[in-house]
């Protein structure tokens, strides 16, 4: 009986899925429908298939399927009434509601928080409970931070609207967002993770490390369409991981460096992940703005893991696989190379010709289709094709999910004012000192990374972060995607860093230590952003002669950088010798000219001191990473 009812079970996920994924690419690039209308019919899928594919965890599992049926029964309810009849709400749904329609937005929201709970933890819904607690209870608390109060029908259907659940987050996530995440899941289908592992293998396997290496560049590359860490980490580092085990790095580094180079993903254009639709929205430019400005930071968040893995290498005198052992990139490129030619459609439509990421995403997921059947090996059938749409509608549901239960804790913000009043409180704890405001505004990134997704954080602390430090005089868009950045590197920051305990259970070790291992190595990205905030150049502003100095300084302090982190430049350094060397680091990816110069001096003096100086020979000190 429960077989039957498993069977049961994925049919129906399959079957939603698959109508998910049609009813977004016929709606984005066929048939329009009505904004609120649209986006409640993309959270009532995602509702439903995430009731479906998490049932509760409990042990009388005949009482979980009632349960969870009853659930379904309500979403098609609650969320059906409002999409069809959201022409005629929206006129008065926050004003004068009827009763039933307060009942229904309850329903919606108590669902919300539910489905959040199994696809994100509990960290997210208990934050949303306590700002709507936060309505109710305004006028009983003191000082700056109380308001009036509302009542249950003005705050559930405030948190029901365009205003709350389905406002800007779920508008991303409707429209860029599901459309590549379908993409990705077509490109993987076909063999896109094959092209990206073996390109890389061919290209860099010969080198030294060059398992590590072919590691970084075939989780970037996949991770740039994907735009999902842990997704990424299971569909590239299952065949990474034990490569690199294989050819003699530790298990632990070999998680860390797919978990890093995952990760870091969601900041390198041109797709990057859902946030950044998020952040182009808010801020009202184009989406190709906000790649050209992630794409120096990102090349530095890359060359410092590159540079780790290959210091690693030469410690441990790692040397690359024989030729034969290697694919060949010839071979490799026709056996999967047309599976590049979506991806730069893609890149054409978005750069190119600038047009919108929706009509980009589309282009992508049509010409992902077509091209696959062009050779044998990547060719699917009907079964296939309709397993890809299902699976890119099951890969957007956590992000879904977030950008919901986000809605409601920016709902509860704006109906409250509390939002002002927060950023307000940023630049009077910071007694207006730009520094401690940043300082702030990343442990509280770092905080809610802890225990929400990349884009729920971004949504939350950018509402009330951002005019904090746009008010004290960073760009806009450095304010932004300094608050990004953080967010971003939720997933590899302990306790609760997903994508390195994702890498952990393919490398089969401990957790905790690859957590921590992954955060060192990424914490160029935990740098770099307090250097564009004060150095706009680094994220292109700047003129072309600023912009080209800068970064090409900067990179050189980005070598140092790493080189300070793990220990190894010509030879293990040590301790007072890797302090030398980050000091010169940082003071080089700072800008100006007396800051280069002194860390040229601090650099050149490690170099000197290694080479002339220092005569123990490497394998005679203690590796210290």
């Amino acid at each position: 009986m429960e077989t039957k009812n498993y069977d049961l079970r994925n049919k129906a996920i399959l079957l939603i899925g698959i109508a998910m994924s049609l009813f977004h690419i016929i709606v984005l690039g066929f048939k329009p429908m009505e904004t609120w209308s649209y986006r409640t019919y993309h959270v009532l899928f995602a509702t439903i298939l995430i009731l479906l594919s998490k049932p509760l965890s409990i042990e009388n599992k005949r009482l979980g399927n009632i349960i969870n049926g009853v659930l379904i029964a309500l979403t098609m309810v609650s969320f059906g009434y409002i999409a069809l009849n959201s022409t005629d709400l929206v006129l008065y749904m926050q004003f004068k509601p009827h009763t039933f329609e307060v009942v229904l937005c309850t329903i919606g929201v108590l669902l919300v928080l539910e489905t959040t709970r199994r696809c994100n933890g509990n960290a997210m819904p208990i934050l949303a409970i306590f700002f709507i607690l936060y309505g109710f209870l305004g006028q009983y608390i003191p000082g700056a931070a109380g308001h009036k109060g509302y009542g249950v029908s003005r705050i559930m259907t405030y948190a029901f609207s365009l205003e709350g659940i389905f406002g800007t987050s779920i508008g991303v996530s409707a429209t860029y967002m599901i459309l590549f995440v379908i993409f990705g899941a077509v490109l993987e289908g076909t063999g896109g993770a094959r092209l990206f592992i073996d390109l890389a293998s061919a290209v860099f396997g010969r080198y030294r490390g060059g398992t590590g290496k072919a590691a970084i560049f075939a989780s970037a590359g996949m991770g740039m369409i994907s735009g999902s860490s842990a997704g990424n980490v299971v569909t590239t580092g299952s065949f990474t991981i034990p490569l690199m085990k294989r050819t003699g790095y530790d298990p632990k580094f070999a998680a860390a460096v797919c978990a890093v180079a995952s990760s870091g993903g969601q900041i390198m254009p041109p797709v990057m992940g859902a946030g950044a639709f998020i952040m182009a929205e808010t801020l009202g430019i184009p989406y190709l703005s906000i790649a050209a400005a992630a794409a120096i930071p990102a090349i530095y968040y890359f060359a410092s893991v590159y540079f780790m893995v290959d210091s690693e290498a030469i410690r441990k005198n790692l040397l690359g696989l024989p030729k034969e052992q290697l694919p060949e990139t010839k071979q490799v490129l026709k056996d999967y190379g047309h599976l590049a030619i979506p991806i730069i459609i893609l890149m054409y439509v978005l750069i190119i010709q600038c047009s919108t990421p929706i009509k980009a995403g589309l282009y992508g997921v049509y010409s992902s289709f077509i091209i696959a059947m062009f050779k044998k090996n990547t060719r699917y059938n009907v079964k296939q094709f309709f397993q890809m749409l299902a699976s890119g509608a099951k890969g957007s549901i956590s992000v879904v999910s977030a950008c919901a239960c986000a809605g409601i804790i920016i709902g509860m913000l704006s109906l409250t004012g509390l939002g002002n009043k927060l950023a307000g409180l940023i630049v009077s704890l910071s007694g207006g000192n730009l520094i401690v405001a940043l300082v702030l505004s990343m442990f509280v990134l770092i905080l809610l990374g802890m225990g929400l997704p990349t884009t729920a954080a971004y949504i939350i602390t950018s509402t009330v972060v951002a005019p904090a430090l746009i008010e004290m005089g960073c760009l806009p868009i450095a304010a932004h995607m300094f608050i990004f950045y953080f967010a971003t590197m939720s997933a590899i920051t302990p306790p609760v860093a997903i994508a390195s305990y994702a890498a952990a259970g393919i490398a089969e070790t401990n957790p905790n230590t690859t957590g921590w291992l992954a955060f060192k190595m990424g914490l160029a990205a935990f740098i770099v952003p307090y250097f564009f905030i004060y150095n706009p150049a680094l994220i292109g502003q700047g003129s072309i002669s600023e912009v080209v100095i800068s970064a090409g300084v900067a990179l050189v302090g980005i070598y140092f950088f790493a080189s300070s982190l793990s220990g190894f430049l010509i030879k293990t350094m040590p301790l007072w010798l890797r302090i030398i060397c980050f000091i010169g680091a940082l003071l080089l990816i700072d800008a100006g000219l007396i800051t280069d110069l002194a860390g040229a001096a601090f650099c050149g003096f490690v170099v000197i001191y290694q080479k002339y100086f220092n005569k123990k020979s490497n394998s005679s000190l203690k590796e210290s990473v």
